[in-house]
């Protein structure tokens, strides 16, 4: 099964340049992956399908409403598997911070109340598609929990622009790797506004909390459409989080593919990633003392709460007792491995802790 680009471009009323570059290569290097598996090219094509139709409606909604400037965000990044989603679920249990639930990322239009029985029906059909994505990965909830009516990192949006690191997780695509790592994405992030412009249509919070590893790399353009942004850096031992990480692109992409290579899984990772690294030491550079909190990963897990209460210094925010204890509650619900263990060693990609210390650890350390 081929993906036609021009069946694609049908759904998209407003094209541009950038987006059919992007759709370009990321489709010729799917059509050219014949180790993608049957299950695999209807997941490509379902998500580009899907996504080219939300962004024609966020489009269309846009041209038809006048926009202020979105709430200021605050995002939180690290490199992958390094507990961002757990500080980011722990930071969502506030009234002033708001992150996008997961059917709002993949079903935002019309734009509907998130309290509304039209929301309910939302979450069951996305719920149902997760559910058919546990069938073709198995253990998906031990690496990465996902419900619809639950918050989601924002990397799921820069699908609508056809740059995005989803698509690397989910199968071997060489020219569209590297593609990724050179092409600049301020109009990612013009983009990601105008999906968080048109949410607040419903909902406006004080601050959008949002979540992502690729982040890291992306300051500059962030700040360029959100000058005010702040930013939570996790560090976790590399040593640890990337091997978590391939292991998490290996278990996708046995579920969508023929055959995988866990070394080319292992030697791309380190690569993306240590590229990533690089960009984010210039891009701190551009932050304000204001704009920045280091946080290191153990002293986190160690004592979640005191980093919780350095976090809303770092954000003046109040922390009253009654929010304190919803957070309390909440890490004795949400225990490490309840949905099952994760297993990795780094060995089983390819790599060696010398290699990784190389190329990542030495770079990536609180400043």
């Amino acid at each position: 099964m081929k993906i036609s680009k021009d069946n694609l471009l049908k759904k998209v009323s407003s094209k541009d340049n950038q987006l059919i570059k992007s759709l370009d290569i990321l489709i010729d290097d799917i059509n050219a992956n014949s180790s993608i598996n049957f299950f695999g090219r209807l997941a490509f094509w379902h998500q580009l399908i899907n996504r080219m139709k939300v962004r024609d409606r966020i489009e269309t909604i846009y041209k038809k409403n006048n926009f202020s400037n979105v709430a200021d965000p605050i995002f939180i990044t690290g490199l992958p598997r390094s507990g961002t989603t757990f500080l980011f679920d722990l930071l969502n249990i506030n009234a002033d911070l708001r992150g996008p639930l997961y059917w709002e990322i993949t079903r935002p239009t019309p734009v509907i109340n998130s309290r509304s029985k039209k929301a309910y029906i939302r979450s069951f059909f996305t719920d149902v598609e997760l559910n058919l994505a546990r069938l073709i990965v198995p253990n998906l909830d031990a690496m990465h929990k996902i419900r619809a009516n639950s918050p989601e990192e924002c990397e799921q949006l820069n699908t609508i622009t056809a740059k995005s690191v989803v698509y690397l997780y989910m199968a071997k695509l060489p020219n569209y790797f590297q593609y990724l790592m050179q092409t600049d994405f301020t109009n990612v992030f013009e983009w990601h506004k105008k999906f968080f412009q048109i949410l607040e249509l419903s909902n406006r919070p004080k601050k959008w909390l949002l979540k992502d590893p690729s982040h890291i790399e992306h300051i500059p353009e962030i700040l360029k459409v959100y000058p005010n942004a702040k930013f939570i850096h996790l560090f976790r031992d590399p040593l640890k989080s990337i091997a978590s990480t391939c292991s998490l692109t290996s278990k996708i992409q046995k579920g969508l593919s023929k055959s995988i290579s866990n070394e080319g899984i292992g030697k791309d990772t380190i690569t993306f990633w240590g590229n990533a690294i690089a960009k984010n030491k210039i891009g701190r550079t551009l932050l304000r003392a204001d704009q920045n909190l280091d946080i290191e990963y153990s002293e986190f897990i160690a004592d979640p709460i005191e980093t919780i209460k350095n976090i809303y210094d770092f954000l003046k925010l109040p922390l009253n007792s009654d929010e304190l204890e919803k957070k309390q509650n909440f890490l004795k619900v949400h225990v490490k491995n309840k949905y099952g263990k994760h297993s990795y060693q780094l060995e089983d990609y390819g790599l060696t802790d010398n290699l990784v210390n190389e190329k990542i650890s030495l770079n990536w350390q609180i400043q």
